[in-house]
């Protein structure tokens, strides 16, 4: 298997990206160091990353549109890692329509298990490839943002680049 990584700046700062010869399998909006980044996805896949920028060249471009509020559809192919469930619940979140916001609970009931809100939030916290698998679109059925790996303040900027949210 081939791993790659590159950073891609972004109006919010650097970000670091990862992708395997299947696809994109990280995307850091918070990231470590380089060095730190590369040894992270050298222990997770088993193999030292190629800092290489060329499988990213679309990815840059998309993310680029989608940090000035422009309605993107992510082309990047994806190397999900992650239980059949979590799978289920990424796959989920790539239909939530750019500008909307679903609850936890909505998501749980979409993936079959209407009392699994909390795996759910589990789910989106193994989330490694935010904003193209959208887990900032999920809030809390009172209206509150809940949680998000990336921190809040990022949230907060997420969904008021798609308008704000709307369910």
């Amino acid at each position: 298997m081939k791993l790659y990584c590159a950073t891609v700046d972004l109006s919010t700062g650097h970000a670091l990206v990862a992708a395997t010869d299947k696809g994109l399998c990280r995307l850091e909006m918070n990231p470590p160091s380089l060095a730190e980044f590369v040894d992270e996805i050298e222990a997770r896949f088993g193999a030292r990353p190629i800092e290489d920028g060329r499988p990213f060249m679309a990815l840059r471009g998309e993310l680029s549109a989608y940090f000035k509020g422009e309605p993107v559809a992510f082309t990047q192919k994806l190397d999900l890692r992650g239980t059949d469930f979590q799978k289920a619940v990424w796959r989920e979140l790539m239909k939530i329509p750019y500008g909307n916001v679903r609850s936890y609970k909505w998501l749980a009931v979409r993936v079959g298990n209407p009392n699994a809100a909390r795996a759910v939030g589990n789910a989106l916290n193994a989330n490694r490839i935010p904003v193209i698998i959208p887990c900032h679109r999920i809030i809390e059925s009172s209206g509150g943002l809940g949680g998000f790996g990336g921190g809040l303040e990022l949230k907060k900027k997420l969904l008021g680049l798609e308008g704000g949210g709307r369910a």
